[in-house]
């Protein structure tokens, strides 16, 4: 009998394995409501744009999507050819309320690359949505995370960028302001007024879970096939 057990928790350890290494979820997304509106500022102000946001649950970070618009505002019809954007993420357990967000924990950071020369560039009143992998970072998200990005234009002739906001998160949540600092506006959270009341700036967070979360289940498997076989 205790042959038979051994026999067969190895193929139950096996299988926890390969979920550990495969399995990707879903912990914040509002990418998939419906655009409501853009906010930009010029290239010249260096604007930082970000969020908190709560996570359904932590883990190392796998896939990021996030916006990229260019603004028809203070008159700009310039295309964004190429460019990289610098994405931090910090750890929010202790929420971030006013002043430097250097003095936050930082989790890490990923620097991303958006190439439109092949379409003719971004054109000025369009905006994208980018999804990248990021897995070989080996970024851990703890649950409660601050997330900021900032956009250097390479080439191009566009004078601004911003970004999108969507509505309220259908997986993980977020509070009804956003993070916003540039050379004309103070660093600090805002909110937006009427059509764009409430919503969010534009995440997707796909993370792979603990693999102690894994390792339970599978002894729980394991104990399942031992017994069931044990009965017969």
């Amino acid at each position: 009998m205790n042959n038979l057990a051994r026999f067969l928790s190895i193929p139950a350890a096996l299988l926890v394995t390969a979920l550990a290494a495969q399995a990707q979820t879903t912990v914040y997304d509002n990418l998939g409501t419906s655009a409501i509106a853009g906010y930009g500022e010029a290239n010249t102000s260096n604007p930082v744009f970000g969020d908190a946001l709560n996570l359904s649950q932590s883990g190392k970070l796998s896939v990021l999507g996030l916006t990229l618009w260019n603004p028809t505002t203070g008159g700009n019809t310039g295309s964004i050819l190429t460019g990289t954007m610098v994405v931090n993420f910090y750890d929010n357990t202790i929420p971030y309320a006013s002043g430097s967000m250097s003095s936050k924990p930082l989790l890490g950071t990923a620097t991303l690359t958006w190439d439109y020369t092949s379409d003719g560039g971004l054109p000025a009143g369009f905006y994208d949505v980018g999804t990248f992998d990021l897995s070989a970072l080996n970024i851990n998200l703890t649950q409660n995370i601050f997330i900021t990005q900032q956009f250097t234009q390479t080439s191009g002739t566009s004078l601004r960028n911003g970004v999108i906001l969507f509505g309220d998160a259908t997986v993980g949540s977020s509070p009804n302001y956003v993070y916003i600092k540039s050379g004309g506006t103070p660093e600090g959270l805002y909110s937006f007024n009427a059509p764009a009341a409430n919503s969010q700036f534009g995440y997707h967070i796909e993370v792979v879970p603990e693999p102690t979360s894994f390792a339970i289940a599978g002894l729980g498997l394991a104990g399942l096939v031992i017994l069931r076989r044990r009965n017969k």
